[in-house]
């Protein structure tokens, strides 16, 4: 089957169209939505079945345009894959911008937390473990001076 032909990057209020047709596609899940919802209300508070399509519908749209929008900005710089610095650039280009320094400072503990979590101790890089399929047999590697 042939391929599609690319026809180039498209703005963002064309992405909206694209999707603005099947937009039921592409919801959040309800049950997440809700607990997020419910997270920012008091505990006595109750949702109907309305507030909750609305909500997830609302939250659908707003990422969708958030996403193009970002997708906007990395092409913009002549980019393939969206950055967390395009996204931020979308919010504010969508009036959001008052997010953008929570937002940072959210994105900095995440990538602090990732690199500490991901961070090993370091080994000699003359010497190799043993793996599962070398245990037992004796092998050497040397690494030439640079």
């Amino acid at each position: 089957m042939p391929r599609k032909e690319n026809p180039g990057p498209i703005s963002a209020q064309a992405q909206q169209e694209l999707v603005s047709e099947g937009i039921e596609n592409y919801e959040l899940p309800k049950s997440i939505v809700m607990k997020i919802a419910k997270s920012a209300l008091p505990e006595e508070a109750r949702l109907t079945k309305e507030t909750v399509l609305s909500l997830v519908k609302g939250s659908t749209v707003f990422i969708n345009y958030l996403a193009a929008t970002a997708h906007d900005v990395a092409l913009s710089k002549q980019h393939k894959s969206i950055a967390a610095s395009d996204v931020l650039k979308a919010l504010e280009l969508v009036d959001f911008g008052d997010l953008v320094d929570p937002l940072t400072e959210e994105l900095k503990v995440y990538k602090d937390t990732a690199k500490s979590s991901t961070k090993k101790p370091r080994r000699d890089s003359t010497a190799a473990a043993p793996s599962a399929s070398t245990a037992g047999k004796s092998f050497s590697i040397s690494i030439p001076a640079q």
